[in-house]
């Protein structure tokens, strides 16, 4: 699985307390941090573009971050025992120009480009997407999970 993660946006990550997740960075890792002392198991390879992440216990709604030399990422991290995550390929995203159309409701409309998502709203009223509100149209991270009203719509 690819997460295109866009600047100062939130990447939510979904772990098994059964099976570790493993996050492949295009630099090496310069820090990592997540969630309380005792929660998560993390463990580096020696080239330092690879992190292994195993919670420690159910965990919900808690941070990572991830620094590199060029970037920083941050993540919710929840734990789920259906449709969690395995391996990950990170890359920096950047919003695209040209979309093609990938799910339309009569509330909304998304819209996929290579390394970003288009929600746009066909509401009255605002969307609650992910950790933002959306009036009318916002880019989002492609490939991470994507929470529409509270309802995993993507991932």
């Amino acid at each position: 699985m690819d997460f295109y993660v866009l600047a100062k946006s939130i990447a939510y990550l979904f772990l098994s307390l059964n099976s570790p997740t493993t996050l492949v960075f295009q630099e090496p890792i310069e820090y990592v941090s997540a969630g309380k002392n005792g929660d998560f198991a993390l463990n580096r390879s020696n080239n330092q573009k690879i992190l292994v992440i195993q919670p420690l216990k159910e965990v919900s709604d808690t941070n990572m971050v991830v620094i590199t030399k060029d970037q920083h990422f941050q993540f919710k991290i929840n734990t789920a025992t259906k449709r969690h995550h395995t391996f990950v390929y990170v890359y920096p995203g950047m919003i695209n120009k040209t979309f093609i159309k990938k799910l339309e409701t009569s509330d909304f409309r998304i819209l996929e480009g290579d390394s970003s998502i288009l929600v746009q709203n066909k509401r009255d009223g605002v969307l609650k997407v992910n950790d933002r509100t959306v009036d009318r149209d916002e880019y989002f991270s492609k490939g991470v999970p994507l929470f529409i009203n509270e309802k995993r719509i993507l991932n």
